[in-house]
């Protein structure tokens, strides 16, 4: 594919999206384990347990890593966009259980994930 004929604006916002998440998760994980007050207590959990929100942070961080590698690969191998679309939009949907990047990660997410299932491939003539 040519280099005007790669998905630019999904991959701008899957990787602005990736890093959303990515900061929000560990910014859920350092506030889990220095200010455990700060957090209500969790379905599942007691007061004192603080591993329900680590196994929560470590959800997100894989999300928003996998949203990264999602927009990375939509830049490197614009040929499987459409892949690379729905990986974007499952992960960014996984990392909503920490709060999906500020949220904006989450919406920016879906919205790359959109353009590249919305784009086409170029089709070559043999």
């Amino acid at each position: 594919m040519e280099q005007g004929k790669r998905p630019t604006k999904a991959f701008r916002l899957a990787i602005i999206a990736g890093f959303l998440i990515v900061i929000n998760s560990t910014l859920v994980g350092i506030a889990a384990a220095w200010f455990p007050a700060v957090f209500p207590t969790l379905p599942g959990s007691t007061s004192t347990d603080q591993s329900v929100l680590f196994r929560l942070t470590a959800v997100g961080l894989a999300s928003g890593v996998l949203v990264l590698l999602g927009g990375m690969l939509l830049h490197y191998k614009p040929s499987h966009m459409r892949a690379w679309g729905v990986m974007i939009i499952v992960f960014s949907l996984t990392s909503l259980v920490t709060a999906g990047g500020f949220i904006i990660g989450f919406i920016l997410g879906i919205i790359g994930g959109a353009f590249a299932l919305s784009g086409k491939k170029k089709v070559q003539a043999s």
